[in-house]
């Protein structure tokens, strides 16, 4: 609107309330500078109710401290819709009761001083009358309501001044800038405002204006990137979906290749299954003749002798097929399971890429939403500036503009921040899926060690306690190294040295154990069974702990006994000789208790495992897999021990593999016997018996260029053993 914009040109929908949907009475103005009636505002906000949203915007405001009667009154509306009106009004009924003569006569004026209709007569003697000479500036001929050229300026100059609060018999003549340009007589000037800062209204009216025309300039600096808001937003979304679609595609064909290699490998062990039982039937076939021939001279002698050896070959021919046919179909079952795995993964990745997209787009659509609603506020204030620019009336805009400002100003800081980090919600992390599945035929731990790993870097005198490796090769040993030290070492599967660091302790013998955190990172526990740290091998810097010091309770007689990691969460488990288990975060900072199943004594030894935590025993002699969500676990299963001779063993240490399989080193005086198990420990799939002059103390698996391995360390001298995983 221009400055002598036509009332005519008005757009309808300024005037109207969007809740009630009717033209407006008595209009409220919120911060966002949306109108409602004043009564739809009562009835939407809630009784008692210290904010309010914006139907049209949906920004939340607080309300004054008297409610929605508190909000301002948007004067400059209120006197277009008045007049609008006045004009209806007419229309409908030109014969009017004059204020002066009380006859009823078609009106000719309407007097805004006195509020009323006014004849022709009447009219032409107020308008010339010196003694409501204060009344002419305010008088408006009805002949006039119809013209086209009936700007809001005019309309704005034919209202009186407001009347004040504090004296309504009077008219305001001052603004009180103290007390937010409320409009103020001069009796007031020596009362409650004397001292406050007073202005003429139309100094400050125009001082108002010129405020209101430099927002208005940077408003439209901001105008054109707020309305292209939309369209990056909709590009973004259609990124996302490009995304979304691209991934989908590679994971399935991902999973395609994967399940097409598996079963090639299926078939592979059949046809090997079968090539050695015709063998082995072609080797039975050739010794049985060659005996036959040796026995025919002696059949008569020797038939009962030939019989016997018959059926010893028979037995052994079926004793090699039932064991062949045995590794087969657990062959066959470790691929089937492992691409049942796969498949579980790929419907995880496809899950994972839906809930990050519905998550991105809920975002994109509280954006867009976010930007409806500004771009509604942007063409509100424009109307609102527009109206304001046209009426030039002082009183209303010492009142109204500051609100404008004001309302301007968050418009900018919601824009600005809305728009903040747009780019990223085209982007879906995808997480790679785990290695391929290994096809092992012959599942088990090699017969005999593959080799001795010696370490010089270990010093004479200092020993091995635990082991652990990460996922490049690397393997970390921990142990005494001289009195009131300990050291924690890393080298490689040949035993070079790669990094050591001799840590200051303070008792000779206790327990220390350590286990891979990250890559880099190797967590340990050490000294009087409380402390707890931290290595970095990329820095090689230290950060440390007392666990009793961080844990508030800590019970005087509890040791530490066992640390492993959960590097899916960042998380560090520390067990005790007691039920409790702690977990810190990498900060070393206590994020939860654990209690353990009352069976279950010491955690001598730990390791995660699909979600759960497996447990070692020593003062019980029994291993348990334990639940560990929620503040007390339960016990899911507990491991069958060694059936070899009639010993009491005990667990001593426990690890699993990449295909989930679990190991526990269980002793017994001087003897040591690993187990496998399967993956859900109800079945007992291998076992192997170490040489009774290794003192084995821990083992650990790692991944290397000729498979998996099984690390088995001694205390002393300090040597590791590895044995394959075949």
């Amino acid at each position: 609107m221009a400055s002598a914009t036509p009332l005519k040109d008005i757009d309808e929908q300024f005037l109207q309330c969007c809740i009630c949907m009717d033209q407006l009475k008595e209009p409220k103005i919120l911060p966002c500078l949306h109108r409602y009636c004043r009564e739809c505002l009562k009835k939407f906000a809630k009784k008692g109710a210290k904010k309010i949203e914006c139907v049209t915007c949906r920004e939340k405001h607080t309300l004054p401290k008297d409610g929605i009667d508190g909000l301002k009154t948007d004067f400059n509306t209120k006197n277009i819709i008045e007049f609008l009106q006045l004009q209806e009004s007419v229309k409908v009924d030109p014969l009017r009761t004059c204020i002066h003569c009380k006859k009823k006569l078609k009106a000719s004026a309407f007097c805004f001083r006195c509020n009323d209709f006014l004849c022709k007569t009447c009219h032409e003697f107020h308008a010339s009358s010196s003694i409501v000479r204060d009344h002419h500036p305010h008088i408006f001929s009805l002949s006039e309501a119809e013209a086209a050229n009936l700007t809001i300026q005019k309309l704005s100059s034919l209202r009186e001044a407001p009347r004040c609060q504090a004296h309504p018999g009077k008219l305001s003549e001052l603004c009180c800038t103290t007390c937010a340009n409320l409009p103020i007589c001069v009796p007031c000037t020596y009362g409650e405002h004397q001292g406050h800062n007073l202005k003429e209204v139309a100094s400050l009216a125009k001082i108002q204006r010129e405020m209101l025309r430099a927002k208005v300039v940077e408003l439209m600096q901001y105008k054109e990137e707020a309305y292209q808001m939309q369209e990056e937003i909709r590009k973004t979304k259609e990124k996302l979906d490009r995304n979304v679609k691209k991934e989908e595609l590679k994971a399935q064909e991902q999973l395609d290749a994967e399940e097409e290699r598996i079963k090639k490998e299926i078939r592979n062990a059949e046809e090997e299954m079968k090539r050695k039982q015709a063998e082995l039937e072609e080797e039975v076939k050739a010794k049985t003749s060659t005996r036959k021939k040796d026995l025919e001279e002696r059949m008569k002698k020797l038939r009962e002798e030939y019989e016997l050896v018959c059926e010893e070959e028979r037995r052994e021919v079926e004793a090699s097929y039932k064991k062949l046919q045995g590794e087969n179909e657990r062959g066959t079952e470790r691929l089937q399971e492992g691409l049942c795995i796969l498949n579980n993964e790929i419907k995880e990745l496809l899950t994972s890429l839906k809930t990050q997209k519905d998550e991105q787009a809920r975002k994109i659509g509280e954006l867009s939403d976010h930007f409806d609603g500004i771009v509604k506020r942007f063409e509100t204030v424009t109307k609102t500036v527009d109206c304001i620019h046209a009426a030039e009336n002082d009183w209303a805009d010492v009142q109204c503009i500051p609100d404008v400002c004001k309302a301007i100003d968050l418009l900018r800081e919601d824009g600005e921040k809305g728009s903040q980090g747009l780019e990223n919600l085209s982007a879906v992390e995808v997480r790679g899926l785990s290695p391929a599945v290994t096809v092992r035929c012959k599942a088990g731990i090699s017969e005999g060690m593959e080799s001795v790993i010696d370490v010089p870097s270990v010093k004479r005198g200092w020993w091995i306690n635990d082991i652990t490796a990460n996922e490049d090769g690397s393997i970390a040993v921990i142990g005494p190294a001289s009195p009131g030290q300990i050291h924690l070492t890393v080298i490689n599967m040949r035993g070079d040295l790669l990094q050591q660091k001799v840590i200051r302790g303070s008792t000779p013998y206790c327990t220390r154990r350590c286990s891979f955190l990250t890559q880099y990172q190797i967590a340990f526990i050490y000294d009087d069974g409380d402390k707890l740290g931290i290595y970095d091998m990329k820095d090689q810097s230290l950060k440390l702990a007392t666990v009793k010091d961080v844990i508030t309770n800590w019970p005087s007689n509890q040791w530490v006994h066992s640390v492993t990691t959960d590097p899916a969460n960042g998380n560090i488990i520390v067990g005790c000789d007691s039920r409790n288990v702690y977990v810190f975060r990498d900060q070393l900072n206590r994020i939860k208790t654990i209690t353990i199943p009352a069976v279950i004594k010491c955690a001598s030894d730990i390791a995660m495992h699909e979600g759960g935590l497996l447990v070692c025993d020593s003062s019980s002699g029994k291993a348990f897999a334990v639940t560990v969500h929620g503040a007390a676990s339960q016990v899911k299963y507990e491991f069958t021990k060694p059936t070899i001779g009639e010993a009491d063993w005990w667990p001593r240490s426990v690890c699993t593999d990449q295909d989930g399989y679990v190991y526990i080193l269980w002793r017994y005086g001087s003897r040591s016997v690993i187990v496998q198990y399967s993956r859900d420990g109800g079945q007992i799939e291998m076992m192997r018996e170490v040489d009774r002059n290794h003192d084995i103390r821990s083992m650990t698996t790692v991944q290397t260029n000729q498979g998996e391995k099984l690390l088995l360390c001694k205390r002393s001298p300090p040597q590791i053993l590895v044995y394959g995983l075949v």
